[in-house]
């Protein structure tokens, strides 16, 4: 299977590329209109003012209601096309390879804009579910662990690469990665296999949509060909170690805490239930996977991922 090239992009609903959400977190999908089917092709807007108000805001993008089947997505001005093109391209792979999310109704232009046409959703996320029902936690963790599962069992072949997206990352962090550490990264990337199956790069409970028909996997402007020990990796991260919002107090910061340390738990259990799974694997991938997201400049997150990149390279 081949797996296509590495690109820069910002994640599919207007917010920012690897924006986590922890348990507890920062933002959740908007809970929007009923699904609906969408047979007929998209009627594109031929102005941004017969769209109305936006739904949602976003760093990079706008999403607007297109009645109560369609939202469109137009990317912000001052961001370059290659953004929502190279979205466009994951979408129409992503909605071809049988997994579970959004349906992708085209990309067009409104006032010279980029814009991308999806189906519209209805639910709240996982982790809101979460939140309100904490003794669901074991169900939704083997529900994600299933969806995740089922989504690596695809072939990933269009997507972009997931090792050249990592190394793209990895360099970007500069001098803020010591220089060891940059090369120990990229010598185990590049002795680790590629792998070909359909991989998120940023599954975690806040981009589950719960709707009616069934769980739906958004966000998916990170989605790559690679290996799915990656996959888990990186999900294992954003679920373990991400950042908690400052504005969230003790107990609750204790209570999310454990909550997470559960969550892990029982979805590790389901993955390797359903899958075949080496943890040995996972754990390789854990330091260009680290790497990687001090790239992303979260600076709230800095000093702990040091911390974990210095014990990857003292258990190497």
């Amino acid at each position: 299977m081949e797996c296509g090239p590495a690109a820069e992009a910002s994640s599919p609903g207007g917010c920012e590329l690897h924006d986590p959400i922890p348990l507890g977190g920062r933002r959740e999908p908007s809970r929007v209109a009923q699904n609906a089917p969408v047979d007929a092709p998209l009627a594109w807007p031929a102005t941004l003012a017969e769209l109305g108000e936006p739904l949602a805001l976003g760093r990079t993008a706008e999403v607007f209601a297109l009645g109560d089947a369609e939202v469109v997505k137009v990317l912000r001005p001052g961001f370059p096309d290659r953004i929502g093109e190279l979205e466009a391209r994951v979408a129409s792979v992503v909605a071809t390879a049988g997994v579970a999310a959004p349906r992708f109704l085209g990309m067009a232009r409104i006032e010279g804009r980029v814009a991308l046409g999806y189906e519209r959703l209805s639910g709240s996320s996982m982790l809101d579910r979460m939140s309100r029902r904490p003794w669901q936690i074991d169900g939704l963790a083997r529900q994600m662990a299933g969806l995740h599962t089922a989504m690596h069992a695809t072939d990933g072949n269009g997507l972009p690469d997931q090792r050249d997206g990592l190394r793209v990352m990895i360099e970007r962090a500069g001098t803020t990665l010591p220089q060891d550490a940059r090369l120990a990264a990229l010598g185990r990337l590049d002795s680790l296999a590629a792998g070909g199956s359909t991989c998120h790069g940023d599954m975690h409970p806040g981009n589950i949509l719960l709707t009616h028909h069934g769980p739906v996997v958004i966000d998916w402007l990170t989605g790559s060909c690679g290996s799915p020990a990656c996959d888990v990796a990186r999900t294992l991260f954003l679920m373990r170690h991400s950042g908690v919002p400052a504005y969230i107090r003790q107990p609750q910061r204790g209570l999310i805490a454990l909550a997470r340390r559960r969550f892990c738990t029982v979805y590790l259990e389901q993955y390797a239930r359903v899958s075949p799974f080496d943890g040995h694997e996972v754990a390789a991938w854990r330091l260009p996977v680290l790497a990687a997201r001090l790239g992303e400049g979260i600076e709230t997150e800095r000093t702990a991922l040091l911390q974990l990149i210095r014990d990857e390279l003292e258990l190497a």
